[in-house]
């Protein structure tokens, strides 16, 4: 099981923390609430975000950062004319955080520094742990702003 570490409840009510992932991948986590959505009690955030962080093995790990690199590797590619190797991607490719939704939504968050500079990549999972959408948005202190897509969704 899954334990929440340096549980912190911001003003706006969502809950962030860390944890260690199989595999001694270390992430931050975030618990994110709409603007518009009840409250939610602190236990109730842990019990949902630990829930949802166990089901990833060690083995659903290295298979979704393999297919996020891949994704990413054909994105790049196209940007720039040209084909990029999947191993390239992978080996910059970190696993950062994760998001989690009261309704047990996940998504990873990925950090590329060369390949996405002040950039990171959003990777939102479905109920079976495969990849819903993946996308790059600037990072929240770069003063530009706006998304970049990286990606399609997947089906």
């Amino acid at each position: 099981m899954i334990e929440l570490n340096d549980i912190e409840i911001d003003e706006d009510g969502e809950l962030s923390a860390s944890t260690s992932l199989p595999g001694g991948r270390e992430i931050a986590v975030l618990f994110a609430l709409d603007d518009d959505a009840a409250p939610v009690e602190a236990s109730e955030m842990q019990r949902i975000a630990e829930a949802a962080l166990t089901r990833l093995t060690e083995a659903e790990l290295d298979r979704i950062d393999g297919e996020v690199a891949s994704e990413l590797a054909v994105a790049i590619g196209e940007d720039a004319g040209a084909d990029v190797d999947d191993a390239a991607v992978a080996a910059e490719l970190e696993l950062q955080g994760a998001i989690v939704t009261p309704e047990a939504v996940l998504v990873l968050v990925y950090e590329a520094p060369t390949l996405y500079p002040d950039m990171v990549v959003y990777c939102q999972l479905d109920d079976e742990l495969e990849i819903v959408e993946l996308s790059a948005s600037q990072t929240e202190d770069d003063d530009e702003g706006g998304d970049a897509d990286a990606s399609a969704s997947s089906s």
